[in-house]
């Protein structure tokens, strides 16, 4: 190859390189709310006393926990509870939060309240991001109101009521829970499914989908 030919070539594989090298660091400096559904920024197991606050832009990870207090998750924030962890308190997610999955785990006098999340609220099931999700014992109501990711509530036993409203999604699944209390759905687009497994509820059954007595 001549020299005339040599810079052209040099410059496609500078360019090419530096491409990659761009790429590269583009993945390495992404913004923590950006992975925020993705990581952990804390992560608690075994016991821990007090509530907590999970301040926008971290995401808790309550991993075999047993967690003696309320934990609260403010806007832009994350949290996931797995593995058998006992919560004794209420679990409060403010408008604005990423997101929540809840599996395999217990609350004592305690409610799961889940408003105007930003991502997914998954609350028991079988299928979070393919993996499995078992489902919980809650000791309280749950309740799901405006969240702008997808939704499910499955396979758990919850001693109150379920009311989920105003979630404007992809999906809402409430499927195969034992409720104790009222089940209770309004402005819900679209209404809610049950995935094709009905949920035993105790008291009320009202609004949309979920007024049927096979949902």
């Amino acid at each position: 190859m001549n020299r005339l030919h040599r810079h052209p070539v040099r410059r496609r594989i500078v360019a090419a390189l530096t491409g990659a090298l761009t790429l590269m660091v583009v993945a390495t400096i992404a913004p923590l709310s950006a992975q925020a559904s993705l990581l952990c920024t804390q992560t608690i197991s075994g016991p821990h006393s007090g509530q907590i606050t999970v301040a926008g832009g971290q995401k808790l990870c309550l991993n075999g926990a047993v967690q003696d207090g309320a934990v609260d998750v403010n806007a832009g924030g994350a949290l996931s509870v797995t593995n058998k962890t006992i919560i004794t308190g209420a679990v409060t997610l403010k408008s604005g939060f990423d997101d929540l999955e809840f599996c395999d785990s217990t609350t004592v006098r305690g409610a799961i309240s889940a408003t105007g999340s930003l991502g997914y609220v998954h609350i028991g099931g079988d299928d979070l991001l393919l993996l499995a999700c078992a489902g919980n014992t809650i000791d309280g109501a749950v309740t799901v109101d405006s969240n702008h990711g997808a939704v499910k509530v499955a396979n758990n036993q919850i001693a109150g009521a379920v009311v989920a409203s105003g979630n404007v999604n992809l999906w809402t699944t409430i499927s195969g829970n034992a409720i104790g209390g009222a089940l209770t759905c309004s402005g819900n687009i679209p209404p809610p499914n049950n995935g094709g497994v009905g949920n035993a509820v105790s008291g009320n059954r009202s609004g949309q989908t979920c007024a049927v007595s096979t949902f």
